[in-house]
């Protein structure tokens, strides 16, 4: 996918915070893409209008939490399939069974620290 489509989803996505499905998993895979060939850094510092109007400049630390959040909404997890059974369901820990929760809930502080210090100069 080329980078120009990927900004343009993400800016989608950052400034709207909804995508239909397929726009959703085109801009996941085209994510995906980039973090494999090693590439997020050629997103760094987009512009895109915050939910107040505020402009901001994409860093690592906020693509990586927007990552995990369109991965979780749009990704197709394993779990979402029954081709395989587990019977073992109950015998696993709080943190296996919750574990993408608090990687969503540390991205999405890493983006409030983000935006307080832009909005505060801190």
């Amino acid at each position: 996918m080329e980078l120009r489509t990927v900004r343009k989803l993400l800016i989608k996505y950052l400034e709207a915070d909804r995508l239909t499905d397929e726009e959703g998993e085109r801009l996941l895979a085209g994510l995906e893409y980039l973090i494999e060939k090693d590439e997020q850094h050629l997103l760094l510092g987009m512009k895109y209008q915050a939910d107040g109007g505020e402009e901001l400049l994409l860093s690592q630390e906020a693509l990586n939490g927007f990552y995990w959040e369109i991965y979780m909404f749009y990704g197709h997890h394993e779990e979402d399939h029954d081709h395989h059974h587990d019977d073992d369901h109950e015998k696993t820990d709080v943190a296996h069974k919750w574990g993408w929760l608090f990687m969503l809930l540390t991205g999405l502080i890493a983006v409030v620290v983000y935006v307080l210090i832009r909005k505060y100069h801190l």
